[in-house]
């Protein structure tokens, strides 16, 4: 069954940062990295999972920040926001000096603190990540982050298939 959440979450997060949409309430953005030099808490039980306001403009208008709060430090580049009434989809991607671990620390600590349990499993083959899975009633909610290392950076994506209460009142 964890698998089975891990792939289902991993195929979400591949079709919200595709752009897949329907007649939903969808926005993609997408932004040039920039030269950001702020860098983020020395370590991850330093860094609080707060909302903090967008950095850029690659944050979709209507998404969850609460849900999904941008790292300290970090440099958004990418995010998708989708809502059906039903079923709230939303994905971030951004840059940041940090370490993969602290990183995954620093969420982890977020959505253990909404109710989402970690699953087993540190890494999808060698890449760092972390999923979450909460059930609320009959429906269960997923999240994944991922992290990879570019030219001294980590990229790092957050992708979140939750219920609209969910979104609503995080944070």
């Amino acid at each position: 069954m964890k698998k089975f959440l891990a792939v289902a979450c991993s195929a979400a997060i591949l079709a919200a940062v595709a752009g897949c949409s329907s007649d939903a309430t969808s926005h993609d953005t997408t932004a040039s990295p920039s030269t950001s030099a702020a860098s983020p808490s020395s370590s991850a039980a330093e860094a609080s999972p707060t909302t903090s306001p967008s950095p850029t403009s690659a944050i979709a208008p209507g998404f969850p920040e609460a849900l999904i709060p941008v790292f300290a430090g970090s440099e958004p580049t990418a995010s998708s926001y989708e809502s059906d009434g039903k079923l709230v989809t939303a994905s971030m991607t951004a840059s940041s000096p940090a370490a993969p671990e602290e990183i995954l620390a620093f969420y982890t600590a977020h959505f253990e603190k909404l109710g989402f349990t970690a699953l087993e499993g540190d890494a999808v083959d060698s890449t760092p990540a972390k999923d979450f899975a909460r059930t609320t009633d009959s429906e269960t909610e997923t999240v994944n982050v991922s992290v990879v290392t570019r030219n001294g950076s980590s990229v790092y994506t957050v992708g979140a298939n939750v219920l609209p209460a969910t979104a609503e009142t995080a944070g």
